[in-house]
């Protein structure tokens, strides 16, 4: 049984919803609710007070959308009509967007009216509070991810950006506004969009973590090895909502791995290849020659009468020679040709492709050069000119040993025949050049 509450006890349950007679038409309050406190006019909050509007018999929907867009979503707005109404009426007015009906013949369900009302206002303020929570929530995650230098970015299900950070900004080069709700192929080159692409539906298919790395161009220009660290976003239910993914720049750590791997390579006197990286190369060479029938070459080359530098110069003016030495051997080898010191005053050469004839001429142009540079021009007698062996490879038995062995053997025959010369396997030729 619904019963008729007193205008004061009606006003008392409203004191934090203002009620609001809001017409659009000039119509007046009826006399059946003067004395509920109605305020005329616009509410002055937003999503505070409960609005009743006269729906007359004429275009009643239209009013109530015309309302509805003047007072905002927020309003609690009761639509007021005459007792023959009737519901499917009422039931147009609130697919037009009013909250609620009353009728002027039963105002007994005014009560009901407005109990319903005020409950509907809680849960509106409740989930206003709510949502001003999640926002700031969300605000200071932003501001969180917007200082970390690291490109951050959220995707949905469906690969369409739904957020990122300052530094994804510079990355892209594109505001946070245009790149939320754009997909991977509206901010990257085709090729590396089908490269992200591929690498997303793999993460959604399987869930869990994807660690890569690849090679990216930055909107600068700049290109940078980043490693590339994204997860899975789970639902509570294990749906898989999305993705997280964060850009690390490792260019310098790339760098420095490169510079270490070099630097293991390299004699730290010279900065020629190293005894290791020297047969490392030349076991590939050799293996590549084989299959393709070409020829090899090697050297073995030797500084004369390095220990009389040592002692006459010293070691400091030995090191200059040693490494004026390299560098002029590598400055004059060509392309393909390998330079490596192979311990002391010793260096080795490799050939690739080249008879024992073609190596030994550019051998021998080596060696004419560092006598011509004249490293030490005020010793006695003949020192730091080279003294240099030749060795073609057998291909089909011989090994890099064998080789090396040949070409030492014609390097001493070289050095007993006067230094500063050339001299080839004997088991190939008696081809001797000297200066």
């Amino acid at each position: 049984m619904h019963g008729f509450c007193s205008t004061a006890e009606v006003n008392a349950r409203q004191d934090a919803a203002p009620l609001y007679w809001h017409s659009t038409g000039e119509v007046s309050i009826p006399p059946e609710l003067e004395g509920f406190d109605l305020r005329p006019g616009k509410p002055e909050g937003a999503g505070v007070a409960i609005c009743f509007v006269p729906l007359g018999a004429e275009h009643p929907v239209s009013t109530a959308v015309a309302v509805r867009q003047i007072l905002g979503p927020d309003e609690y707005l009761i639509g007021v009509a005459d007792a023959a109404f009737g519901a499917p009426r009422a039931d147009d007015i609130l697919q037009a967007g009013f909250d609620d009906v009353l009728l002027l013949g039963r105002l007994d369900d005014m009560t009901l009216c407005l109990a319903r009302a005020r409950a509907v206002l809680a849960r509106r303020r409740r989930m206003r509070r709510e949502l001003a929570h999640v926002e700031l929530e969300r605000d200071h995650l932003q501001a969180c991810i917007d200082s970390l230098p690291t490109p951050i970015f959220f995707k949905n299900g469906e690969g369409i950006y739904v957020g990122c950070n300052k530094a994804f900004e510079g990355f892209i080069g594109l505001p946070t506004e245009k790149v939320i709700g754009s997909s991977v192929y509206d901010v990257a080159p085709e090729d590396l969009a089908r490269r992200y692409q591929q690498a997303d539906d793999a993460l959604l298919a399987r869930g869990g973590e994807q660690v890569y790395e690849c090679e990216v161009r930055y909107a600068d220009g700049s290109l940078h090895h980043v490693a590339f660290h994204k997860a899975a976003i789970v639902s509570e239910d294990g749906r898989l909502r999305g993705i997280a993914g964060a850009m690390l720049d490792i260019t310098d750590r790339k760098s420095l791995e490169v510079r270490l791997i070099d630097a293991a390579a390299r004699d730290p006197l010279t900065n020629a290849y190293n005894r290791r990286k020297f047969f490392e190369i030349a076991t590939e060479a050799i293996e590549l020659a084989r299959r393709e029938g070409r020829p090899v070459s090697v050297a073995v080359i030797d500084l004369d009468r390095f220990k009389s530098i040592n002692d006459q110069f010293g070691h400091a003016e030995g090191d200059r020679v040693l490494r004026a030495t390299a560098a002029l051997l590598e400055g004059s080898a060509g392309d393909g040709i390998t330079i490596a010191r192979a311990g002391g005053e010793e260096f080795y050469a490799l050939f690739p492709g080249f008879t024992l004839m073609q190596a030994a001429e550019i051998a021998d142009s080596m060696r004419r050069q560092v006598s011509d540079a004249g490293f030490l021009p005020d010793v006695d007698e003949p020192a730091g000119t080279l003294s240099i062996g030749v060795a073609e490879l057998d291909p089909l038995r011989g090994t890099l040993w064998d080789a090396l062995k040949e070409a030492d053997e014609a390097l001493y025959r070289a050095k007993r025949s006067g230094r500063n010369r050339i001299c080839i396997a004997l088991r190939q030729s008696g081809y001797a050049s000297e200066a």
